[in-house]
């Protein structure tokens, strides 16, 4: 024997080769790859590239820069005149208090905004456990901080508690009573910035320039919202409050949005009644009055119970009873 063919014996045999699959042959397990056999795809590897890292240094630099830049300046001020240089100190120390100011205002507001969410998720937990004793502290707390301690609906709250209910009924109670009242008045600022929007898209041949114009109306809108729940807000919270409500309508109500409009605008009576320029401004309205109702949602500090949610329906027949009035020609 060669030494050629003792190396050929010695090296172990290979698997035989699977047969190609035929046309309408059953697959077996075997022929099927188990995930656990292969290796995992690192975590690494699945992260997208976080380009935000290097605009922040980058702008971090900058403003560094900036900085030095601005102390050597005032320093060569100083140097050359003490008077100018104390009267460019004195303007960018109190554009320094001010910035610092409107900053410290800036993170309140945002913090107050985010206690009002951390009270919701906590009266979500309440409401759906089975506890009780947690509702009515929070509650109070609840009514302190948006003044309402000495309302009529608080006073009958608190007269129509008992010693053994439940966390649930509780709070069911205190939207029911007391946020009654904020609750009325947003929805009125719902009603009628919902109607101006309807109204202006409708009666108006400059469409893009009127969307502008309800965009920027709709800003207005969630601010007065905000307000009737005791809420004010400054720039940061105004945006993390509207990402919050555009959040909502794109994810979580567009079944509901889409229900809702379809059983009124897609109807045969109301499709009768509008022309497409009415039914556009009635669209509009309809859509301003979502996102006022979102942010109701979010400004809440217990969410809706029952029937409670469903206000679209009202607003709705009011919108279109307000365009057909201000379209219709008067005999």
């Amino acid at each position: 024997m060669t030494l050629k063919s003792k190396l050929i014996l010695d090296q172990p045999l290979a698997a035989p080769a699977a047969d190609p699959l035929k046309p309408g042959q059953a697959l077996a397990e075997d022929d099927f790859i188990r995930l656990d056999d292969t290796e995992p795809v690192p975590l690494a590897a699945l992260r997208p590239r976080r380009r935000h890292r290097l605009w922040a240094s980058a702008i971090a630099l900058l403003l560094l820069l900036l900085l030095v830049d601005s102390g050597l300046s005032l320093w060569q001020t100083w140097q050359q005149s003490r008077l100018l240089g104390a009267a460019w100190s004195l303007a960018l120390g109190l554009l320094a208090v001010a910035a610092l100011a409107t900053l410290w205002r800036e993170l309140r507001l945002l913090r107050r905004l985010e206690q009002v969410g951390r009270q919701r998720a906590r009266a979500e937990a309440l409401l759906a456990g089975a506890g009780s004793g947690q509702a009515r502290p929070l509650c109070e707390q609840l009514a302190a901080q948006g003044g309402l301690t000495h309302t009529e609906g608080f006073q009958q709250w608190r007269a129509g508690l008992e010693q053994q209910e439940l966390d649930g009924e509780v709070l069911a109670l205190y939207s029911r009573l007391v946020l009654a009242g904020q609750d009325r008045q947003a929805r009125a600022r719902v009603l009628k910035w919902s109607g101006e929007a309807a109204v202006m898209v409708a009666a108006s041949p400059l469409a893009a320039v009127d969307m502008l114009l309800v965009l920027w109306r709709n800003l207005r809108m969630i601010e007065d919202i905000t307000q009737c729940y005791g809420i004010r807000l400054g720039a940061l919270s105004r945006m993390r409050l509207l990402r919050g409500v555009l959040h909502n309508m794109l994810y979580a109500g567009v079944s509901e949005a889409a229900v809702d409009m379809g059983m009124d605008l897609l109807g045969l009576e109301l499709a009768g009644r509008l022309s497409a320029r009415a039914g556009q401004g009635v669209g509009a309205g309809l859509l301003t009055a979502r996102l006022g109702l979102q942010a109701m949602d979010l400004c809440r500090p217990v969410p809706w119970q029952g029937d409670e949610k469903k206000q679209l329906g009202g607003i709705r027949r009011a919108l279109v009873d307000k365009v057909l009035r201000l379209l219709t020609p008067k005999s």
